[in-house]
Parts: C-alpha cells; structure tokens; sequence
C-alpha cells in the first residue's frame, strides 16, 4: 500500500473515531453516511493479474476515488476494501444517488474490473449501539468497521450491485 493510502486510513480513521464519540452523544442524527466498497473475491485481483499488478490496480483505484470525491469525503482502503465517509444534506441530496454518481465517476475503467458491492449506512446512535467492541476508546473506530463489515447485509441502508 502507498504512503497516501496509509496517510488516508490514518485520517479517516481518526474522524470516524470523532463521529461515533459525538454521534454517542448528539441527541438528533447527524448527517454522515458511511459507503463500504466489498469486492465479491477479492483474491480474483491475484489470479488475474498477479500480485504487483493487483496492488497497482487497487492503488489506482483508491487514488481515483478520493481525487472524485469532495476534500469533505474521506475515503480509506484496507486491503482490497474500500470505505468512504460522506457528509451530506438529507434534504437536498439522496446518499445512494450521490454515492453511486461519485464510484461511477471515480472507475473510470479501474473499479469495473472486479464485481463488487457498495453497501451505504447511516452513522446513528443505533449503529453504533449494535456494535458490542464499540466502547472502547481509541479503538472503536476499527471495532465500528470490523462490525459493519461481518454485519454489512442484514445493516445496510441501501446496496448497489455491480455484477460482472
């Protein structure tokens, strides 16, 4: 993984760690959405292209998607999954639409590669209720995602598919 990609998690992991402290304590829901990117077989990107080019590959894609979304927008790549945090106004903009427009845009040839899935959550005080590791300070942030990502199915808010 390049320095860039380290930098992104690092600083998208100390918001989401912000967001779920503030969201624990917010009485109303605040406004962000959370996007994880799941590549059905991730280890296809190897047996197709090799371990160097697979990793160039799901390095053009993060690099593709954080230069498409807004500097508001973070998004962070853990091995071959992607996460996006997306702020938005509930009442101007639809998260499934924006986050759909925003991974079309960002492809551009590279994300089509492989079938994936795009699963959207609401950051809210029952999300992060039904993660039990949640409570620890420091690492709730990874607790969140880990929980988000063995629960992605039954959690999500909306799922796009994209089958190849």
């Amino acid at each position: 993984m390049q320095q860039e990609d380290l930098d992104a998690r690092e600083k998208f992991l100390y918001t989401l760690e912000w967001l779920l402290e503030v969201t624990k304590r917010h009485s109303g829901p605040l406004q962000f959405g959370l996007a994880y990117i799941h590549y059905k077989d991730p280890k296809i990107f190897g047996e197709r292209y090799g371990a160097k080019a697979a990793a160039q590959k799901l390095d053009d894609v993060s690099h593709n998607l954080r230069n498409t979304f807004r500097k508001t927008d973070l998004v962070a790549r853990d091995g071959s999954d992607f996460w996006i945090l997306v702020p938005y106004t509930p009442v101007t903009e639809k998260l499934v639409d924006k986050v759909n427009d925003m991974i079309q845009l960002a492809s551009k040839g590279d994300l089509e590669i492989m079938a994936h899935d795009v699963f959207i959550f609401s950051l809210t005080q029952d999300a992060i209720k039904q993660c039990k590791d949640c409570s620890t300070e420091g690492s709730s942030a990874v607790a969140f995602l880990a929980h988000i990502k063995a629960h992605h199915l039954d959690r999500a808010l909306h799922a796009l598919h994209n089958n190849l």
